[in-house]
């Protein structure tokens, strides 16, 4: 017989909480092998976020009936099934915790999606919600691991840390942030766009209106010669020179 919506709910829900300890666990380790302090403040800000992330599932267990007594073993059993090979991976080396956080990351992302959909089959908004933001900050927690990886190579094979790392911000994933006011985007920015890539017009500078543009174009370039077609393609008005 097919589980109920709810039944299914809440096995995602307890297979959550398990990773989410699971992920405490990994993440307060993964401070100490780093290597590095900025990839270290990197997962010590998500350990706070995962703490959070804790305890908003196990409120929302509450809210289904289940207590965190009947929630302590089976969670455990149940994240024991779910992330067995991600947890055996045992980071040793920057490089091997960058890999095991970004596959425990998406693994939670999956988890966080199924959750947010059978939420809404079961009309139950609120945990909905918080599956819905928890996901976004797994999201961006995943793209911030992935920007670890050239700098945990770096480190794991002894040489010195020098690749830039994506900025910690609280909200929203790292490619979906606009630029920061004050960082200029000067021709460096582009060179990786391809020629052919048309180039956005910067947000701090505003494009000229219709009635702007039209002024542009009613006064043609000087100095042409008589006689000679402007730049836009128009003969010049007035009386044509006389032929000798």
């Amino acid at each position: 017989m097919a589980e109920t919506t709810e039944k299914k709910l809440i096995k995602y829900l307890t297979e959550a909480h398990a990773l989410e300890k699971q992920a405490l666990l990994l993440l307060a380790r993964g401070a100490s092998i780093a290597g590095d302090e900025e990839i270290a403040r990197i997962y010590r800000a998500h350990r706070l976020q995962t703490a959070e992330h804790e305890r908003y599932v196990a409120e929302r267990l509450e809210a289904h009936g289940q207590t965190p007594s009947k929630l302590r073993d089976v969670a455990w059993q149940a994240g024991a099934l779910a992330v067995g090979v991600v947890a055996q991976a045992s980071p040793d080396t920057p490089l091997r915790l960058a890999t095991t956080a970004f596959a425990f990351e998406n693994l939670e992302i999956a988890t966080y999606r199924v959750i947010a959909r059978l939420a809404e089959r079961a009309g139950d908004a609120e945990t909905v919600s918080v599956a819905r933001r928890i996901l976004e900050q797994e999201e961006a927690a995943a793209e911030l691991v992935a920007g670890t990886f050239e700098r945990a190579l770096e480190i794991t094979l002894g040489e010195p840390g020098r690749s830039p790392l994506p900025a910690v911000a609280p909200l929203g994933k790292p490619s979906e942030r606009p630029p920061s006011p004050s960082e200029h985007r000067g021709p460096q920015a582009y060179k990786d766009k391809p020629p052919d890539e048309p180039v956005a017009q910067p947000p701090d500078i505003e494009s000229p209106t219709a009635e702007e543009r039209q002024q542009d174009l009613s006064s043609p370039p000087p100095g042409y010669p008589a006689g000679d077609v402007d730049p836009r393609g128009e003969k010049p008005s007035g009386p044509e020179p006389e032929s000798s």
